[in-house]
């Protein structure tokens, strides 16, 4: 084989390599700005969450201790039982009854505005944004159970139309575009707009039934207690906005409980 030969076959071989490696790092180089792509993207994502958390987190976990608290005292502590008393005036009765029936409408809105917030984002596999969704979800199921006793069962399409109706929009040109409405105007519609009302009497009977029913026959509210509680930790883990003394978690019900006709009791 001549010289000539030797040399354009070793060129050849060359830039057939060459090409082979250009190839591989090329591919290699795809790989890398796709993964970095997809690593920003989820970064974005989760700093989106959490912003989105940071939001709605106060109104959240407001609405979330307010409602906990109410079936704590209606459950332990027997409040009901003394506003239904027979010595107890109409206007504290119907108090008892609509604000139980606003923490449980003003819980549900707020719940249903940031799942709004967060369907119309793509926030992807987000670790913190599954764990809330999970606790939320938890919550829904227990209110909509039908194996427990029906008192305070609202399947989920109710969940959500209470949850429209008590909401409204806000003026704000950055930050949430719904609040939920305060107690004042929930009472008035609740007496004035007949479309407003359907949706709540049932939950306002009730509150009745629940007066005289015993822990047991109550276990939807442990539960729904409980389930409030471990969402409460996951939005304030540091227990600096709600104190530990104000995170009681009821116990289980036994079926022998009833409740104490004289316990102590506060709104």
């Amino acid at each position: 084989m001549d010289t000539e030969t030797i040399i354009t076959l070793g060129s050849a071989a060359l830039a057939l390599l060459s090409a082979v490696l250009s190839g591989v790092m090329a591919n290699r180089s795809a790989r890398l700005a796709h993964q970095l792509e997809r690593q920003k993207k989820e970064e974005d994502a989760a700093v989106e969450a959490e912003r989105i958390l940071q939001q709605y987190r106060d109104p959240l976990l407001d609405a979330a201790h307010t409602l906990q608290g109410r079936l704590f005292n209606i459950v332990a502590q027997g409040f009901l039982v003394k506003a239904y008393g027979d010595h107890v005036d109409e206007y504290e009765r119907r108090y008892a009854r609509d604000y139980t029936v606003f923490a449980i409408a003003e819980y549900l809105c707020w719940v249903e505005i940031l799942r709004r917030e967060l369907r119309f984002r793509d926030l992807g596999d987000v670790t913190r944004n599954q764990a809330l969704l999970g606790h939320l979800t938890a919550i829904q199921y227990a209110f909509q159970r039908d194996d427990i006793p029906a008192q305070f069962r609202v399947f989920r399409g109710r969940q959500r139309a209470i949850a429209e109706i008590m909401m409204v929009p806000t003026t704000a040109s950055e930050g949430p575009r719904s609040e939920c409405i305060g107690y004042a105007a929930f009472s008035r519609r609740l007496e004035t707009d007949h479309d407003f009302r359907p949706w709540l009497v049932p939950l306002a009977e009730d509150v009745a039934t629940v007066a005289t029913a015993s822990p047991y026959e109550n276990r939807r509210l442990t539960l729904l207690q409980q389930q409030l509680i471990d969402l409460i930790d996951f939005l304030d883990p540091k227990k600096i906005r709600i104190p530990a003394q104000f995170r009681q978690r009821m116990a289980d019900p036994v079926p022998d409980q009833t409740v104490p006709a004289q316990a102590r009791a506060t709104p």
